[in-house]
């Protein structure tokens, strides 16, 4: 297990790292002026320049990935309900995602975008919790089907 986790912790890292590239790169794209944004103004101008800034977005990208790569393990624990599992695993990603998005400027730093924030958060959530909810269920479904139809 003790592997796994390491396996997930490093690959959720990296991942973490290329989509911090990657997103501005886009988002630089659609700006279409000729220049490459790796963060947020606000970012670079809280933290004094350009490369302190992503310097601290590569870091806490590379956590923020981590967290992502590890939460998924939280469904392997059997003993806990399902319910717990999800609550458990929706406060990681959130409590994680959140100091990313406000370290980072990702967010407006304002109560209102962290309520802004937390419900669009919970939403998107519950959405897929929900779309994954009934796709697994209907697996099962067809799989007892499957097993009544060979008796």
């Amino acid at each position: 297990m003790k592997k796994r986790i390491l396996l997930q912790v490093v690959l959720g890292s990296l991942i973490g790292v290329c989509i911090s590239f990657i997103v501005p790169l886009f988002i630089s794209m659609v700006v279409n002026d000729g220049n490459y944004y790796p963060v947020a103004l606000e970012m670079q101008q809280a933290y004094g320049n350009q490369l302190n800034a992503v310097i601290i977005q590569v870091m806490v990208s590379t956590l923020y990935g981590a967290a992502w790569g590890i939460a998924p393990l939280i469904f392997t624990i059997e003993k806990w309900s399902l319910l717990r599992q999800t609550v458990t695993h929706l406060l990681l990603t959130s409590l994680c995602t959140f100091p990313a998005a406000y370290i980072c400027y990702w967010m407006d730093h304002s109560v209102v975008s962290i309520i802004s924030y937390f419900s669009i958060f919970v939403v998107i959530y519950l959405g897929i919790w929900v779309f994954q909810y009934l796709n697994i269920k209907n697996q099962i479904k067809r799989m007892n089907h499957k097993i009544h139809t060979l008796n």
